[in-house]
């Protein structure tokens, strides 16, 4: 039995575990699991073929994924198939029926949005004093003005902007963030648990984790490995890997590349890099350049905004003529693992991680729906009862809003159970709901829904 549901809303291009928003979404659901908080996925669209494998980690963490019957992006493709992209009016659809399945099978604590798309749909169902919902951050664009490294048309960053505005909850990853667009700091968990122990290993080269961008500084990166004549390591995705290879031949550079690695193969090659540098241009938080500080001395591009978001104390930083310098002299000053534990990042890492379940506990926490004094609603008639039973009750092809609202402003007059599978409500203080089927069981629970 868990002591509350969260709707955790994604969109498949996220679904991958070397990207950000698949690395939030797979410490979210091994964290709030361990917090007793049930997490169902919602998602745009089931693509087995190319998010299958991910899905099923994230089911053995403990999720349950929802999603429908999908709308295709070709014609939104094809029409922002040149820049300048706006919001998908598909996906949007998608996340709209995703949800609205979802609100028919459970009652959820919490809806977190991890799409501008799907926050714009979620945000106006006319549930938002029944249901916290947090829109959070993942990119820069939805916490500062004046942004062009990402791929959106200029009227869609003011939209991004104005939803800021709502009573809803902004989450974002740092008080710096929070700060600046009147949010609430919900720190991302940590994706690899293991980055969060000391590793031994004898250390060697300057450690890149990035696409190979202009926007991540890889062209920058090169710049220092040829001033330098230090080795390379990289960690990019397969078509960044081909074009870094090719550079580094043509410099005569020592060199050693991986490509969307997870697990203890990529800590390991963290943990045995000296220095690592990260200089890109814009970024919502950086979630890599964390990575790396927990592990090895991290050097990044001076007055980068986004730098803010992390500890001044921990990390280095420089001009872009300084860059080699500075590299070389921190290859220099901690040639072994311990010489850079004893600054005390790595400690001050574990702490925070230990914090942060609670922030997120707490903002649940914190949301006061609204509550109906009537005793007319057909929930009423209920003493104990399964939600998505009484759902099924109404006879409905399609459930409109009032059907939820009217369960969400009665449902302080029960007592709620979440199990695996099913929501409970039940006037009845000794009542047990069934027991709840294992997470293996569960996890195929909304497939083909």
């Amino acid at each position: 039995m868990y002591n509350k549901r969260v709707a955790f809303v994604i969109s498949t291009q996220g679904l991958k575990p070397h990207g950000g928003i698949g690395q939030f979404a797979l410490g979210f659901v091994r964290e709030m699991t361990k917090a007793n908080v049930k997490v169902d996925i919602i998602i745009d669209l089931y693509n087995p073929k190319k998010n299958g494998e991910f899905m099923q980690t994230l089911k053995n963490c403990g999720a349950s994924f929802i999603y429908t019957d999908s709308m295709s992006y070709a014609k939104h493709n094809a029409t922002y198939m040149f820049g300048g992209d706006s919001y998908n009016l598909e996906r949007q659809i998608n996340f709209r029926n995703a949800m609205l399945k979802a609100l028919e099978t459970n009652l959820y604590d919490s809806i977190v949005c991890n799409s501008h798309e799907s926050y714009r749909v979620i945000s106006e169902m006319g549930l938002e004093k029944c249901i916290q919902i947090i829109n959070y951050t993942h990119y820069e664009t939805q916490v500062f003005s004046g942004v062009t490294t990402d791929p959106f048309l200029e009227s869609v960053r003011e939209s991004m902007l104005l939803a800021n505005q709502t009573d809803n909850v902004v989450g974002t990853q740092s008080q710096f963030n929070a700060d600046a667009c009147n949010g609430v700091e919900l720190p991302i968990f940590t994706s690899e648990p293991a980055l969060l122990q000391k590793y031994d290993y004898e250390r060697k080269g300057v450690l890149f984790i990035g696409t190979n961008e202009d926007r991540k500084g890889a062209k920058t990166f090169l710049e220092v490995i040829k001033a330098t004549g230090l080795p390379a390591k990289i960690l990019t995705n397969a078509p960044g890997a081909k074009k870094f290879e090719a550079s580094l031949k043509e410099i005569g550079a020592e060199y050693e590349i991986k490509t969307s690695i997870i697990g203890q193969e990529k800590v390991d090659f963290i943990a045995s890099a000296r220095v690592a540098l990260n200089v890109a241009i814009g970024e919502s938080f950086g979630m890599a350049f964390q990575e790396q500080l927990m592990q090895l001395p991290t050097v990044g591009l001076s007055d980068m905004r986004w730098l803010n978001n992390h500890p001044s104390k921990y990390y280095f930083d420089a001009n872009k003529n300084d860059l080699s310098i500075l590299v070389e002299q921190l290859y220099n000053e901690f040639p072994t693992a311990e010489s850079y534990y004893a600054t005390g990042a790595l400690e001050y890492y574990q702490q925070r991680e230990n914090e942060i379940a609670k922030m997120w506990i707490d903002t649940f926490d914190s949301f006061n729906a609204i509550q109906s004094t009537s005793s007319k609603a057909g929930i009423l008639q209920h003493s104990t009862i399964k939600y998505s039973d009484y759902i099924t009750s109404l006879n409905r092809d399609d459930c409109c809003i009032d059907d939820f609202r009217s369960v969400y402003t009665n449902k302080h007059k029960y007592r709620v159970i979440h199990t695996d599978s099913d929501t409970w409500l039940t006037t009845d203080a000794d009542f047990v709901a069934p027991e709840a089927v294992s997470t293996a069981q569960s996890a195929n629970l909304f497939e083909g829904l």
